[in-house]
């Protein structure tokens, strides 16, 4: 049979499944044509004496619509226990209570009549009509014909799995086709199928009211996130890990806001990626003191704004501005780990030698006890814990160090570590004389992610086979996928796709093209496209360029241009459109000398979970087996 729609939605009682399926795949060859509507929505007009006529809908189970013959109305009813006793009808519940319900075979025929007066009012014909009620859980035998019904409009949980096929096309033959009004030709099939029943018709959403739909449900503080600030409130020390999307920074920028609130605190905000603390630095504009120069012990230990924001790398590099003397000679043959273990190393150093209290740099005689921070809030911590020394450097810059101070690091440390192997934090890792002494704290609700997108990444990007975290609510995105065999070919489709996003009116600054490969590599094939065409420019992230930008990303925002970033570049990072290129391509070419090989799939699932809205992915052909069976993981019904 012919199924409107062609896929029962998932939140479908089970009862309504069943009977779908058992229409779906009938095979007898006389049902092929049949029509099938489920959840039918038609008008009933109410009319009273001393009131308006006013209009509800009522809702049919299914109808089908048979060729040369007529409609039946079946009502499905998935109950395990029911009874009649004088007309009065019952569910009995498992723990033996009862609870009124209407009569199932009234239900039926007041569809049949009223679907029937509809047609009647749009075609100025009557069509033969029958009805039936199904009963997917129980038997129903045992019941004489009655005036009521007849057993021929009944079918139970028997005569679903044994002889459904028969029974309903026993139950079409009674449909009586004379001629006259109850003609049914071609034109009238046509007209119920395109005009009358369920027609079909496209009119869009623009792309923006989704994104701005979409924007309005995901970013709000969720119930669990509100326990946690609110813990945090008692907690002096904690550590709060999830994966990506359940809004570890928004923690970490409400907890330095509320801080912010206590006089005389110095609070120090790191984060181990450029671009995520640029976007920090933004949010906390207000509260922002001197961020260029935070271990200079000249700087104002209380100020009139006092959140100090900086990466964990630009941290040490101010301090080794007094610790190296101003020489990073050393630095330039050490690998990206190997030198922050060789300015962590100096900057301890050069913190424990108590000479240096006697004058810095020439001597100035500053006490750099008043330049610790009240407060510490570390987040994507998860690229940084790892190395040399680190717990005993963070003691050292926070009043009253770990065992006493106050801090909150924050981190997916499983995966989205992009830079190390390592992959677990616990206090079996820490070091053996107690420096730090935290209380753990898991996230563990999407709230960043539209469903189908929350859906999608972790299964697509063959990082998991099961979903790390509890799905997003939003179901206002969506995942499109493409597959190309030619650098032509994906050229092509990725112009389409911004020519797309540009005619909906959607603005630059609300996409990001995500690849795994920087903008100038070989195997980048963007800097061949022509958005200049759509948009006025494309803006690369990477953390060399941002350096170039000079820390105007909030001016960037006004032009209508797109952004480009690596995929670890924009870690941390949210864009209302991602458009990934690249999902699964070797990294080896560019990340092997400073990280070694990092995993495609773990490249990938951070690349993906970018996206609130809408995610596009640009896989090449070579992947499609294996996002055919990824797809089977998910259902199938979740990319669009």
């Amino acid at each position: 049979m012919i199924m409107i729609p062609p896929v029962i939605d998932r939140s479908t009682n089970l009862g309504e499944k069943k009977v779908f399926l058992k229409l779906k795949d009938d095979p007898n060859p006389k049902t092929k044509n049949w029509i099938v509507y489920h959840s039918l929505n038609y008008p009933v007009k109410i009319s009273k004496k001393d009131r308006k006529s006013y209009t509800y809908f009522g809702e049919a189970d299914f109808v089908i619509l048979i060729p040369e013959k007529g409609i039946i109305n079946i009502e499905v009813k998935g109950w395990s226990s029911f009874s009649c006793n004088n007309g009065n009808w019952e569910i009995i519940k498992k723990n033996g209570t009862k609870e009124p319900t209407k009569s199932p075979m009234k239900q039926a025929r007041d569809s049949k009549y009223e679907i029937q007066k509809y047609i009647k009012l749009k075609l100025n014909k009557q069509f033969p009509q029958e009805w039936m009620v199904i009963f997917t859980q129980c038997s129903f035998d045992n019941v004489d014909d009655n005036i009521e019904y007849s057993n021929e409009n009944i079918i139970d949980t028997d005569g679903l799995n044994k002889n459904f096929s028969n029974r309903i096309i026993s139950l079409s033959n009674s449909l009586k086709t004379g001629g006259g009004s109850f003609q049914i030709n071609e034109q009238d099939m046509r007209k119920l199928k395109n005009q009358i029943m369920r027609p079909n018709f496209e009119k869009f959403v623009k792309t923006p009211t989704i994104l701005k739909d979409s924007e309005n449900e995901l970013h709000e503080f969720t119930k669990e996130q509100l326990q946690i600030l609110n813990y945090i409130d008692d907690k002096s020390r904690l550590l709060v890990t999830g994966s990506q999307g359940t809004g570890k920074s928004a923690i970490a920028e409400e907890t330095i806001k509320r801080e912010c609130q206590i006089k005389d605190q110095r609070i120090l905000f790191l984060n181990s990626n450029k671009l995520a603390n640029e976007e920090m630095k933004f949010k906390l504009k207000d509260q922002i003191s001197n961020y260029h120069y935070i271990a200079n012990p000249d700087a104002p230990a209380i100020s009139d704004k006092n959140v100090w924001c900086c990466t964990f790398s630009e941290y040490l590099r101010s301090m080794a501005y007094y610790s190296l003397n101003d020489d990073y000679s050393r630095l330039n043959s050490l690998n990206f780990i190997e030198s922050h273990n060789y300015l962590i190393k100096n900057n301890i150093n050069f913190l424990k030698n108590k000479e240096v209290t006697d004058g810095w740099k020439g001597g100035t005689g500053i006490d750099f006890e008043a330049s610790k921070f009240d407060l510490i809030v570390f987040d994507e911590m998860q690229n940084c814990y790892f190395y040399d020394r680190f717990y005993e450097f963070m003691d050292l810059i926070l009043k009253k160090g770990l065992t006493s101070g106050k801090y909150c690091f924050l981190g997916d440390f499983k995966y989205q570590n992009l830079v190390s192997d390592e992959i677990t934090i616990s206090k079996e890792k820490l070091p053996k004389n107690n420096l730090i002494d935290f209380e753990p704290i898991t996230l563990i609700q999407n709230v960043r992610n539209a469903k189908s997108i929350s859906r999608n990444a972790p299964i697509l990007s063959g990082l998991f086979n099961e979903y790390p975290y509890e799905l997003a609510k939003s179901d206002q995105g969506e995942v499109i996928v493409s597959f190309s065999n030619s650098r032509e070919e994906k050229i092509e489709k990725f112009e389409n796709i911004i020519s797309k996003l540009h005619k909906d009116g959607v603005h630059g600054n609300d996409i990001v093209v995500l690849s795994n490969f920087r903008l100038e590599n070989k195997y980048n094939f963007i800097r061949e496209t022509n958005i200049s065409s759509f948009y006025n420019n494309i803006v690369d992230l990477t953390d060399r360029h941002i350096r170039d930008l000079n820390y105007k990303i909030p001016e960037i925002k006004k032009n209508n241009s797109i952004y480009f970033a690596t995929t670890s570049a924009f870690q941390g990072m949210e864009s209302k459109i991602v458009v990934y290129v690249d999902p699964l391509e070797s990294t080896q070419s560019i990340y092997s000398k400073d990280f070694g090989n990092l995993k495609p799939e773990m490249l990938a699932f951070n690349a993906m979970g970018r996206a609130n809205t809408i995610l596009y992915l640009m896989w090449s052909s070579a992947h499609k087996n294996y996002y055919n069976e990824k797809v089977k993981l998910i259902g199938g019904l979740s990319v669009k």
